[in-house]
């Protein structure tokens, strides 16, 4: 494995719950300066795109080679969704700074964890 690493036990969620992550990393032969571990969620479709990181979780002067359990707990709101224009999505995202890989992981936030249809 080179890069970064994303695993979730599942990917769909109630608001409230809570997401358990591990992140697994090779940087190969330079250590990052840190690894970002970002509950977040942004908007996809037309116009500009939203982006707001809710919780972050920093790994400093990680090794080369690496993991890391953490969690987070959803928000009761935004859900997630998707209508014709635009959709909102959230992810779990992991980086290698600072100029490593990047993974993203998207999950839905929403009652009975379906994606509301607009």
């Amino acid at each position: 494995m080179s890069g970064i690493r994303i695993h979730l036990d599942r990917t769909t969620f109630e608001p409230g719950a809570v997401v358990d992550v591990k992140v697994e990393w090779d940087a190969g032969t330079e250590s990052p300066e840190e690894v970002l571990i970002s509950l977040l969620w942004h908007t996809a479709g037309k116009g500009t795109e939203d982006v707001e990181v809710v919780e972050q979780v920093k790994v400093e002067q990680p090794s080369r080679h690496g993991e890391r359990e953490t969690s987070f707990r959803l928000p009761a709101f935004p859900w997630s969704f998707s209508g014709k224009l635009i959709s909102l999505v959230w992810a779990v995202e992991a980086s290698l700074e600072p100029k490593g890989g990047v993974e993203r992981a998207e999950i839905v936030s929403a009652p009975g964890g379906e994606e509301v249809r607009l």
